[in-house]
């Protein structure tokens, strides 16, 4: 079941490539290459999928949750991506 969509605004291109970079190199098993995609794996949290859209004229970028373990809330899901965005 996929979680709500979580949209991050104010994001430059410049901001959005810093974002990339950092996730490319954290995570080498995610290919994240474009301003779309899709990536999933194993966390501590148990197998997620996420979703990426950015929109460089609207300076937004959206990630949304479209797979997690049963057990685990949305809102757990949400404070996670906003923590990664936070430290990003």
């Amino acid at each position: 079941m996929a979680c709500n969509p979580i949209v991050f605004q104010n994001i430059s291109r410049e901001r959005f490539l810093a974002i990339r970079a950092r996730i490319r190199a954290q995570a080498a098993e995610v290919e994240i290459d474009g301003d779309t995609g899709t990536a999933s794996g194993n966390t501590p949290l148990g197998r997620v999928k996420l979703a990426w859209v950015y929109d460089g004229s609207g300076q937004t970028f959206t990630v949304q949750c479209l797979a997690k373990p049963m057990f685990v809330s949305e809102s757990v899901i949400a404070t996670k991506i906003h923590g990664l965005m936070e430290a990003l």
